[in-house]
This record gives C-alpha cells, sequence and structure tokens, in this order.
C-alpha cells in the first residue's frame, strides 16, 4: 500500500464521519446505521460494509490525531512474507469454529467479505493450512466415529431437509446472502429438489418440499431441523 493509498483511505474515512464532526447529524446513532446499511466503494480495497463500531473508532482516531489517525497503519514488517500473529491465528480458529460446515474457500472469502483480512496480506494458501494444522477441514473438523442415525433401505422412506449458507451477492447496490434449501432421500441420496433463495424464512423450505413433491412423489417420513424457523406443519404432507 503506496502513502497515496493510505491518503485515498483517510479521505473516504473523513467524508464519512464528517457530518458529525461538523455537528451536521441529530442522532449520531441513526446516522451511522444508515451508513453502515450500505455497500461502499473503498479505495484500495474495494467493495465494503461496516459497523457502527468502526466508525466510532474513526471519531476517535480522528479526535486524537487528526487526519493522519484515519490512515491506516503501516506494517512493521512490510516488504516480507506475513506471518500471522499467535492472537490472529487465535481469533481466525474462533470463527472458524463457529462455520465449520463452510468449505475453506467460502470461509476465506466470509473473512475477505467482512475486513478481516486482506487477500494481498493473507493468502488463502496461509489460511487453509492454519485450518489444516489444527484439524480443522473437511473430514478432518471432527475425529468422531460417523452416526448413520437415519438409514433406510428403500427410496421414499425418509426425506432430509436442511438449509446451508451460500455466497453474498450484490443486488442494487446491497450485499445478500444467498441461503440453499434442499431435500435428500436417505436411501438413494438422491436430492429430489434444492433452490437458493435470499430469504431464509419458511416460505423458502414449503416452496423446495412442494417442488420436491412433485419431482418424486411422497415420502413416508420427514425430517429437518427442528427449531422456530423451520419447524414442517403437520398437515404439509399427507400419509403416504
Amino acid at each position: 500500500m503506496t502513502e497515496k493509498d493510505r491518503e485515498n483511505i483517510a479521505f473516504f474515512r473523513y467524508r464519512l464521519i464528517a457530518p458529525i464532526l461538523n455537528g451536521q447529524v441529530n442522532c449520531q446513532k441513526d446516522y451511522l446505521a444508515e451508513i453502515c446499511s450500505q455497500i461502499h466503494q473503498v479505495p484500495y480495497y474495494g467493495p465494503k460494509e461496516f459497523t457502527p463500531k468502526t466508525l466510532s473508532c474513526w471519531l476517535l482516531d480522528y479526535r486524537r490525531e487528526g487526519f493522519d489517525g484515519l490512515k491506516p497503519k503501516r506494517r512493521s514488517d512490510r516488504g516480507q512474507s506475513r506471518k500471522l500473529s499467535r492472537e490472529f491465528e487465535e481469533h481466525l480458529l474462533a470463527l472458524r469454529k463457529e462455520e465449520r460446515g463452510l468449505p475453506v474457500s467460502v470461509f476465506y472469502d466470509q473473512l475477505v467479505d467482512k475486513g478481516e483480512i486482506l487477500p494481498k496480506e493473507v493468502s488463502y494458501t496461509t489460511v487453509y493450512r492454519l485450518l489444516k494444522k489444527q484439524c480443522m477441514i473437511g473430514k478432518e473438523v471432527s475425529k468422531a466415529p460417523e452416526r448413520k442415525r437415519f438409514a433406510y433401505d428403500t427410496v421414499n422412506t425418509l426425506w432430509q431437509g436442511d438449509m446451508s449458507v451460500g455466497h453474498y451477492l450484490i443486488v442494487d447496490g446491497k450485499k445478500l446472502r444467498t441461503n440453499l434449501f434442499a431435500f435428500i432421500d436417505d436411501c438413494s441420496r438422491v436430492v429430489p429438489f434444492a433452490q437458493f433463495f435470499f430469504s431464509e424464512k419458511f416460505d423458502s423450505l414449503k416452496a423446495v418440499f412442494k417442488e420436491a413433491l412433485i419431482r418424486r412423489g411422497i415420502p413416508k417420513i420427514v425430517y429437518v431441523d427442528y427449531t422456530e424457523k423451520y419447524t414442517m406443519p403437520r398437515n404439509i404432507v399427507s400419509s403416504a
């Protein structure tokens, strides 16, 4: 990152907090919420979104150090290959524990999207090696023996349904998360139907289940996670 890049980033940050500094904002909390609901084109970094805490830190930095306080801090190891500090490794591992089901590539993309890391400073390979070393990729996430709680010999005896977080898409300037809803037949492992939705509410699961019934018939048993969001009404399917 050049000095010009650092100045451009500082100007960008100043533009966001200037209305607060100049007394043009009646309610700082509402202003921060509005700013943080948008996706911003940030010099050097590209599309980013921020939290109110981040902007509050910029305000504090400006009041303490002036304009220079808004510039990104220089790395002490500039010009060298970055080695993750122990503290930062622990931070990444803690984030990974919350998202164990994600492929490493998706997990890495999320770290970049959230501003946790910069691709120019922390590569995918660096993160992958760290997770592999800690047995937190693929089948190495858990060393416990596989438990086959459900196993049926005929198709359409049991369908299992679930939702998985997908990629983020930019739609009309807003960053939206996709959610993959799918059903799978326990015996054949055939997927009767699956579809991505922006909504993670029950209507999305209901739409996928309806299409699955049309394509593959009616199962005897349907299993989904019993949560408030995804509870399947008793009358959604008749007994086969």
